[in-house]
């Protein structure tokens, strides 16, 4: 909307690395607002909930993510930080050495002989 009042739209920088390019340029251009159904199926948001559902949305996939062995969400994590930040090259660099630590880990000797075992994995964070 800032478009149709005169005024910048700064806070929509980061959505390059979210959205295409065409969609980024027609949502600044245009100031039309856009509905929660349109927001995911650019993949702007990864989730719909009925209202007042987001809160419960939220707390689910934070505990999916906290099933996950530590070393490896903080590594994954970095891994995309860093690559929106930088080239394909250099971001494949960065996030071959934040694996390392996991690879290097005993929750990497956990998670395949958990599976093995056919149980939930015991992850230490180390």
């Amino acid at each position: 909307t800032e478009v149709k009042v005169g005024r910048g739209s700064p806070w929509a920088a980061p959505l390059i690395h979210m959205i295409p390019q065409r969609i980024y340029m027609e949502i600044v251009l245009t100031g039309k607002p856009i509905t929660a159904e349109r927001a995911y199926e650019i993949g702007l948001v990864n989730r719909l909930t009925e209202p007042g559902g987001a809160l419960d949305a939220a707390i689910e996939l934070a505990l999916e993510v906290l099933d996950g062995a530590p070393l490896s969400v903080k590594a994954a994590r970095e891994t995309v930080m860093l690559s929106t930040e930088m080239g394909r090259a250099a971001a494949l660099q960065a996030g071959r050495a934040a694996h390392v630590e996991c690879y290097n880990s005993e929750d990497a000797q956990e998670g395949p002989r958990a599976f093995a075992e056919k149980r939930k994995p015991v992850w230490k964070g180390r």
